[in-house]
């Protein structure tokens, strides 16, 4: 899948999904796409793709610092909520699986203080 093949279907998958105010494409320049889904004025969600190299990250930014991502620099692993600076492996996750986590997980990081 190219960058701008990605960009679709990353606007397709926010869509789905009440918390996403809107989406920003930063970036499009094959082979990479830069998008940003903003939840709220303080939070979003960064994604980075790289139809080259097929890497993939997926970041959610609050004030300004990471609280929770997936990325497969290296290997597949997370930036969990507990502990964002940390790392635990994972199999390879989609746009979508991250979407859902968050939304799982909302209790994490849906709070507006």
């Amino acid at each position: 899948m190219n960058a701008f093949e990605y960009s679709k279907y990353a606007i397709e998958a926010f869509s789905r999904y009440d918390f996403i105010q809107s989406v920003e494409i930063i970036l499009l320049d094959e082979p990479v796409a830069k998008i940003k889904a903003v939840i709220t004025e303080d939070s979003f969600i960064n994604v980075f793709y790289n139809a080259m190299t097929a890497k993939y990250s997926f970041t959610l930014i609050k004030n300004n610092k990471r609280i929770f991502g997936v990325d497969n620099t290296r290997k597949w692993h997370i930036h969990p909520f507990k502990n964002p600076e940390s790392h635990e492996d994972t199999l390879a996750l989609s746009l979508l699986d991250f979407l859902e986590i968050l939304k799982s997980n909302k209790d994490q990081w849906g709070k507006t203080s």
